[in-house]
């Protein structure tokens, strides 16, 4: 198990690690990738909403709720997955 030196640090090493890591051709594409996955999710319990809240039929309703959960998997994965990747990055380079 990776050791969870991301969360010792403090917030300006914190702040520097991101500029760092969101630098790299890898950190750039998983920010896009990550925060495409955010705007989805909030769209997703967005629209789940409206449809639990103006349902033309039943299936609305249950349409509604099967989105906004997997809308809300979506933002916590992609604000799980941040942390990890940025603990990684920063036990794979040592300084």
């Amino acid at each position: 198990m990776l050791k969870l030196k991301y969360y010792s640090l403090s917030k300006e090493e914190k702040r520097k690690l991101k500029s760092e890591f969101y630098t790299t051709p890898y950190g750039k594409n998983l920010n896009a990738r990550l925060t495409r996955l955010l705007i989805t999710g909030f769209l997703g319990i967005l629209f789940g909403l409206f449809l639990i809240l103006k349902p033309s039929n039943n299936w609305d309703i249950y349409t509604g709720i099967v989105l906004g959960i997997v809308s809300i998997i979506f933002v916590v994965s992609s604000i799980v997955i941040r942390p990890k990747k940025l603990n990684a990055y920063l036990i794979k380079n040592k300084k």
